[in-house]
Parts: C-alpha cells; structure tokens; sequence
C-alpha cells in the first residue's frame, strides 16, 4: 500500500507509521492513552498510560518523568499532548477548550513538551521511534509548536524522520472579532528516531 501524507484518521496515521517506519511492528506504549480512541479500529498499544489515566489497564506515568521505564525499554512511543493554552477562562465560545485539556501559558506547553522529550530519549532503545502528535496554536498571534519541538527534539538527539498532517472536517475554532491569522483545522504527527 502506499500511504499519502495527508490523512483523516489517527488510527490510519499510526497504521502508516507502523507500516513505514516500525516495519510492520506494533507501538510499544501511548503515555498520553486519556480514553484510547485512537485506536477503536486498530489494535492497543502494548503498555498504556497517562497522568490521571481513566480505566484501570492503564498505568498512572507523568511523561515528564517515566519513573517506572528503565532506560533503553521501549522501541515507540506515542504521545499525544495537549496543545492549547489559555492565561484566562475562555469567554468567546471556545470549543476547543472546553474540549480538551490546556496549560495555563505557552511556557508552561514548552516546558512539558521538552521534560518529556527528554524522558522519551532516556527510555528508548537507540533506533527507538518517537511519534508525536501536535498542533500550532493561534490565540491572537500563531505559535508555531511544530517548529519548537522539531528543534528541541533534535538537539536532544533525536532524527526527524516523517511529517504527517491529519486533517479535520470538524471545526472547533472560536469566534473571533479580528482573525489575525489562519484557523488551524490540522495537525501534525512528527516521527522521531533515536540516533
């Protein structure tokens, strides 16, 4: 099969990545599983975890610290973080927010965003990959996240292997008065390898 590189499904993005990139090998664990609907029609990753997890198979881990994972375990991870961020209640019909958890500044986003990175180099066996989901975030400016965590994910020391957009019929964006940039109705899935 050949695989393009715009998708609609998140379960066809990590098929794909397993396909291309694990050589048909299955994900080693997702730390960021929340209630797992990536894979309602593909098989579960091998272990599963998150921070406040919310069935009883899926372990309580931080990603930002992976205690429990002793260094060079795992062959992939999926991680799936949240990527908003709001220094206020959202007031204008947020949808987005209401949906999905936020941090409370772009800070505290890069933050997590490079503990875990860290934390994924330690515990991955070298060859090891990373599959990131993420998305840019507008809130009266663009963020560019993609870019940062391309950045801080190879001075780490990991190789950027692939980019994969996912599209989405849905649009979840607020109502804003002055549109300073395009809504963002994508996101990315980064493959990393460990060098």
């Amino acid at each position: 099969m050949r695989y393009l590189s715009v998708f609609k499904d998140d379960g066809e993005v990590l098929k794909a990545i397993s396909d291309i990139h694990l050589r048909g090998k299955w994900f080693d664990l997702d730390c960021t599983y929340s209630k797992g609907v990536f894979y309602n029609k593909i098989p579960q990753p091998k272990i599963k975890s998150d921070i406040l997890p919310l069935f009883d198979d899926v372990l309580m881990v931080d990603s930002t610290k992976m205690d429990i994972f002793t260094n060079n375990s795992l062959n992939s991870i999926v991680f799936d973080p949240p990527f908003l961020f709001r220094k206020r209640k959202s007031d204008n019909n947020d949808k987005m927010s209401t949906r999905f958890s936020y941090f409370n500044s772009y800070d505290d986003l890069t933050d997590m965003y490079s503990n875990s990175l860290l934390q994924f180099y330690r515990v991955l066996n070298k060859g090891g990959y990373l599959c990131f989901k993420c998305q840019d975030m507008t809130d009266g400016k663009f963020y560019c996240t993609h870019n940062f965590i391309i950045n801080k994910a190879q001075k780490i020391g990991f190789e950027l292997k692939d980019i994969i957009i996912k599209a989405t019929n849905l649009k979840l964006q607020r109502d804003a008065k002055q549109q300073n940039c395009v809504a963002k109705v994508h996101s990315y899935w980064l493959v990393f390898k460990k060098k």
